[in-house]
């Protein structure tokens, strides 16, 4: 490059010295020993910072109210419960919507609250009105559970231990004594919670038999039983001055006393009419590991614990002393689920492609630098940057996490863009002949103001990522990601500015390096491509509208997916035919698990875990984590797969269940189901929900929709929740005739629910334990309908007589469960796909329905995946839209301009070029993480057009024409901008590639997002951006041509400050 020192003169006299880089280069000591004390502080903080799987202190606005009452029908207890539930809770300020699901066992009332509500204070209300509910509900509903959500509501570590059944008399007291209660001791962990083992219990079954041979009333035998064994206050007495409380002891003594508690008026014993046995009960839900009889076990930290140590000393207890005590032999224990790996692995993922990205940075820095200690002190500012954003995020109370963790990654390859435009120049100027502390003032207060309102572009876009709209649980979770990459970026400006220009001034050699001979070449090209770009404007104004235009058809050919990755587990629901028995059912159990294990080694099985009762099952199929193939890995794979060279292949989730899916063995009535979300729902399927007033209606309705569902190619199955109700009978009292023998209908429907379903009554204690007690018919006595129309009622006046006599009974299809969603009954029908394009299966489903005219008063509408997907696009373009509105005022302040914003505005749709361009060539669809990353590029394609532009400004300040500074801030401004570019986009590079993820999200596509839209706008902004730049100086002069007004004159903003 020529050297004029009358142009440089020009330049030097419009630059202010900033006082920030004055201070650092006069002020050495002041400056290394801040240095120091930054490094020791940030490493304390480092090794202290707490390590988690996901950041604390997220309140979900949604609250729920759970009441059990077993052993009724739904239709009962919708009646009796659900509608007095939902009247109380809709008096609960802030509900934006309440849904209620009806079961034979109880009553769950879910409540999502608006956004603006504060969780605690809904919580007391929620609190407030279910004591006043109590009233108002059953005497057998003994208690109302709260629930409030937090991410401590999932167990840490889930392990399973299986046993043979005839090795191991009481597995509950073995498990219970020498297990939970040891793994509760553990520091961090709040409980410990066991399906799968029952406790021995004290059951009277009695026999109806007896009961009507001795003429006994069963109601009045049952209500005894819960009078005579208590223990309750009665006051207290003075003695002497003490007070003594007075405490009536109705416990029996022991079973023996239970045997020979006198019932009814005779002399008749408890023993004539029952057998009390010491046993375990018969079990509900059947628990397996293996192939073999298991329990599970899910271990629960508390809120403010460390994830990684807690589980870390969970494991070492379990396998030092749990498995190794001597009691616990018959026992085999296996892990399934460690939340503490997770963290590890997922941290240790993150802090892997940060140090390649790193290193990226660092080649690309020495290419173009070629000078290695430079080199050093430029790549410094990423350690030293993040250092200083942990240390803040530590004091903050913060943890280092997955989603902060990803923060700091996306700040490995911004961190140093700083550092690189202030080095330039410092170069450059010493090229042109100053010393090395003037050089090093005056290259960093050029460009000073350039790069912090660069930096703040950047800063900003994360502002409205934040907000995203109305979803104030998303905007959390971006709070989280978004402000360690504004802590990052503040912490790169100030090392910029002052640790930077102290490094230049001890490692700049006054030996000039020799211009690397491919830049050179580079830089021809380009000055060559300027030039004709400003010569040829309509011509590269038809180019730039071909390739936006290209844009958008890349874009509209791209799918939009909510898909997770990389979670190595599905489940297989199972539901057998009403009339199933339990023996049937353990077969075909038996069967599913030969099936699966018989392909172990092809799925990489890691173990199954399966838990059924006689008409339902579910199998959770647990494969072994794939390889750990780092980012150069998958590259690998990714060539040889172009090459034709055969890759080694794993069978992906996916796979699995499809072949699982054509092995599985057909039973008669026996229906499969598969996903991988916990509960009922999983998330390979897609629902529709309809709403109205009449279930009968609603289930035709819902009918028809499975059929017009159904006709869609990518729909494997539909289904309706209401179709998995069960045979029940229907028991219709005949009112004339219970009021003729004098029948109280509440002691009829008492005495069946005790005899039938039992009842649970106070627990028996002994000092070393509490035993738990039921009563109920014992199983020979409630076999068959027969049975149940010979059930002995008692009238009010001692008559005993036969249930059949005053009620008639019915068989008929009853309801598994009853949803309402806002008071309304609402039925699903549910969609099992593979599709991952969510977008274009929701328009289908549109498409199949756009013609179904439901009766008045019903409803249908998409479920809530579609509902999520939807919310999400609007967040994201509301943050976008906001992202370029922060943007474009930013650089207003800087340009003192309405106009030059927008020649650097004009860098952002070249940037999705770019974007869109990658994504469908790498065939990734449309994602929460694309999105991210998309408003992410807002703020930083749009850095090198404004300090492209304020170099313009100055050249033109300085006395050039507007030709001549337009190539020459493009040519001073090449390489640094080739340089930002290329360290940002190869620091990526890592992320982009690989096939990690972040608590089951894949982080790739934002890599790929951010790369595309780099690589284009970096070479577009430095030929475009100035061709705007000449459109829109043309329309300035035009303006004040036209109306003379000072705003339209040259920009003036303060030099070099």
């Amino acid at each position: 490059m020529d050297h004029d020192p009358a142009k440089l003169n020009i330049e030097l006299s419009h630059i202010r010295k900033n006082w920030i880089p004055l201070f650092s280069v006069r002020r050495p000591v002041t400056v290394v020993t801040l240095l120091a004390s930054l490094l020791v502080v940030g490493f304390i903080a480092y090794t202290r910072i707490p390590l988690e799987m996901m950041p604390r202190g997220l309140s979900f606005p949604y609250l729920g109210v759970y009441v059990p009452y077993p052993n009724s029908t739904p239709q009962e207890t919708e009646e009796l419960v659900t509608k007095p539930v939902e009247e109380m809770m809709r008096t609960v300020s802030g509900i934006e919507e309440m849904s209620t699901d009806t079961s034979d066992q109880g009553v769950w009332c879910g409540m999502m609250f608006q956004q603006h509500v504060d969780v605690d204070e809904a919580y007391a209300q929620i609190r407030d009105r279910t004591e006043r509910l109590m009233a108002e509900l059953p005497e057998e509903v003994e208690r109302i559970y709260l629930r409030k959500f937090s991410q401590d509501d999932d167990p840490v570590i889930w392990f399973v231990t299986s046993y043979d059944e005839n090795a191991v008399p009481d597995p509950f007291f073995l498990l219970d004594t020498h297990v939970r209660r040891r793994l509760e001791r553990v520091a961090g962990v709040a409980k410990v919670e066991v399906w799968g083992v029952e406790q021995k219990e004290i059951m009277i079954d009695v026999d109806q038999d007896r009961v009507r041979a001795l003429n006994v009333n069963l109601y009045q035998v049952i209500q005894a039983l819960q009078r005579d064994n208590f223990t309750m206050t009665s006051g207290f007495v003075n003695d002497g001055g003490k007070k003594l409380y007075v405490r009536s002891i109705g416990r029996l003594p022991d079973i023996s006393e239970i045997q020979n508690m006198p019932v009814g008026n005779r002399g008749v014993q408890l023993k004539d009419i029952a057998t009390i046995t010491y046993d375990i009960p018969g079990y509900r839900w059947f628990q397996r590991a293996g192939r073999q009889k298991a329990v599970q076990f899910g271990v629960y930290k508390t809120s403010m614990a460390n994830t990684a140590e807690t589980c870390g000393e969970v494991e070492r207890i379990l396998h030092e002393e749990i498995e190794t005590h001597p009691s616990l032999a018959p026992f085999q224990f296996d892990i399934l689920y460690n939340q503490g790996d997770y963290v590890k692995e997922s941290i240790q993922n993150l802090v892997n492609t940060a140090l390649w990205g790193g290193f990226f940075a660092f080649i690309v820095l020495f290419i173009f630098l070629r000078r290695f200690r430079m080199t050093l002190i430029i790549n410094l500012a990423i350690p030293l940057s993040l250092l200083i954003t942990v240390t803040i995020l530590y004091f903050m109370g913060w943890t280092l996490n997955a989603i902060t963790m990803m923060g700091l990654m996306i700040s490995v390859g911004l961190v140093v863009d700083n550092a690189i435009v202030i080095v330039e120049n410092i170069y450059r100027m010493k090229a042109e002949g100053l010393t090395a502390q003037d050089s090093a003032i005056l290259g960093a207060s050029e460009v000073g103001l350039a790069i912090t309102l660069a930096t703040l572009t950047t800063v900003v876009v994360f502002l409205p990522l934040m907000l995203m709209g109305d979803n104030a649980i998303m905007a959390w979770y971006m709070l989280r990601l978004g402000l360690p990459v504004v802590l990052a970026l503040i912490a790169s400006l100030c090392v910029a500015l002052v640790f930077i220009p102290l490094a230049a001034t001890k490692v700049t050699s006054s030996k000039p390096v020799k211009p690397s001979r491919v830049i050179n070449t580079m830089l021809g090209w380009y000055e060559a491509a300027l030039r004709w770009t400003l010569t040829h404007r309509a011509d590269t104004t038809i180019i730039v509208i071909g390739l936006l235009i290209s844009m958008g058809w890349a874009s509209s050919q791209l799918g939009m997916t909510d898909e997770e990755g990389h979670i190595n587990n599905f489940n297989v629901w199972v539901d057998f035919p009403s009339n199933n028995s339990i023996q049937r059912t353990y077969d075909i159990v038996r069967a599913i698990e030969d099936t699966v294990y018989a392909h172990a080694e092809e799925y990489r099985l890691r173990t199954v875990s399966t838990n059924f009762r006689r008409t339902q099952a579910r199998f959770n199929v647990f494969l072994q984590a794939p390889p750990k193939y780092q980012w150069y890995d998958t590259l690998y794979q990714g060539v040889r797969q172009l090459l034709g060279i055969p890759v080694p292949r794993i069978m992906t989730r996916n796979a699995v269940i499809e072949d699982v899916k054509k092995r599985l063995p057909e039973f008669p009535g026996v229906e499969y189901r598969f996903g991988w979300q916990s509960g009922s729902g999983n998330n390979a399927a897609v629902n529709i929900t309809l709403t109205g007033d009449d279930t009968q209606t609603l289930f035709e309705l819902a009918q028809e929709v499975k059929r017009r569902i159904q006709s869609i190619p990518e729909v494997v199955s539909a289904e309706i929740d209401l179709e998995s109700g069960y045979d029940e009978i229907q028991v219709k009292l005949n009112r004339e005739l219970s009021q003729k023998y004098g029948f109280d209908p509440q002691v009829i429907v008492g005495t069946l629910r005790y005899a039938l379903a039992g009842l649970d009554l106070p627990d028996y204690r002994t000092p070393d334990q509490e035993i738990p007690m039921s009563i109920g018919l014992q199983p020979e006595d409630r076999r068959n309908l027969h049975q149940l129309k010979n059930l002995t009622i008692s009238s009010m006046t001692g008559n005993l007589m036969p249930l059949d006599t005053f009620a008639d009974f019915h068989i008929a299809k009853g309801m598994g469960s009853i949803k309402r969603i806002n008071g309304k009954t609402s039925i699903r029908v549910s969609a099992m796909t593979q599709e991952a394009d969510l977008e274009a299966l929701g328009n289908k489903i549109k498409h199949v329905m756009k013609d179904f005219q439901p009766p008045r008063g019903y409803e249908w509408q998409m479920g809530q995946r579609f509902r999520r997907l939807e919310q999400s696009g609007e967040s994201q373009l509301f943050a976008m839209i906001l992202a370029i509105t922060f943007v474009f005022l930013l650089m207003g302040t800087l340009f003192e301009s309405f106009l030059l914003p927008i020649a650097v505005i004009i860098s952002i749709p070249l940037s999705f070029f770019g974007a869109y361009w990658m994504l469908y060539l790498t065939d990734t669809p449309m994602s929460m993480m694309v999105g991210i990353g998309l408003v992410i590029l807002v703020g930083i394609v749009v850095n090198n057009a404004i300090v492209l532009v304020d170099m313009i400004n100055r050249f033109r300040l300085a006395g050039y024409t507007r030709f001549d500074a337009i190539l020459e801030a493009g040519k001073h401004r090449f390489r640094p901008i080739l340089m930002t570019a290329f360290t940002t986009m190869f620091g990526l590079l890592p992320m982009a590639l690989g096939n990690s993820a972040v608590v089951g999200m894949p982080y790739a596509p934002m890599g790929r997002a951010l790369i595309g839209g780099l690589l284009t706008s970096t070479f577009l902004t430095l030929t475009v951006v100035p061709l705007f730049y000449v459109y829109l100086d043309d329309l300035r002069m035009w303006l004040k041509a036209m109306w003379g007004h000072s705003r339209w004159s040259s920009p003036r903003y303060p030099n070099g400050n």
